[in-house]
């Protein structure tokens, strides 16, 4: 398992000035029990439900590489499958609502070890039964924005 280096303090702050403030990090977990969260502005202003915001910028996240953020106080799981893609999912494990975090190429629960494929959030192993509820994710230039 690899660790994705975390989202530079610069770019969080451009992408926050560029929102009026409404962005915020992208950060990659090493995996579970590593101590390692996602970077959140002091005081999170919300934009309405379903606008895209900048979470970080694609080149913070390797292909194959997997990332946290947060929306609108909503903790989202990012993967990048190719040069040109990122797919979002909500960070809610379907088992029992604990967060998921990166792991690799996929999306581990610390809580009762059930694990999620990154590629389309379905389960791997449970306890979970149902995949993770996807978003809207896109590419705006260099920006990865998610709509939640």
């Amino acid at each position: 398992m690899n660790a994705e280096k975390p989202l530079p303090r610069r770019s969080l702050l451009l992408g926050a000035g560029a929102l009026g403030g409404g962005a915020l990090a992208l950060s990659a977990c090493a995996g579970p029990g590593t101590g390692t969260t996602a970077s959140t502005a002091a005081a999170e202003p919300t934009v309405p439900a379903g606008t895209a915001v900048r979470v970080g910028k694609l080149s913070d996240v390797k292909v194959g590489g997997t990332a946290t953020g947060k929306v609108n106080g909503k903790t989202v799981v990012i993967f990048r499958p190719d040069e040109k893609t990122v797919l979002a999912y909500d960070a809610t494990c379907t088992h029992a609502g604990c967060p998921v975090a990166p792991a690799g190429a996929d999306f581990a629960c610390p809580c009762h070890g059930s694990s999620f494929k990154g590629s389309d959030g379905s389960v791997v192993n449970g306890p979970a039964k149902a995949p993770l509820a996807k978003l809207t994710a896109a590419l705006d230039g260099e920006w990865i924005t998610v709509s939640a």
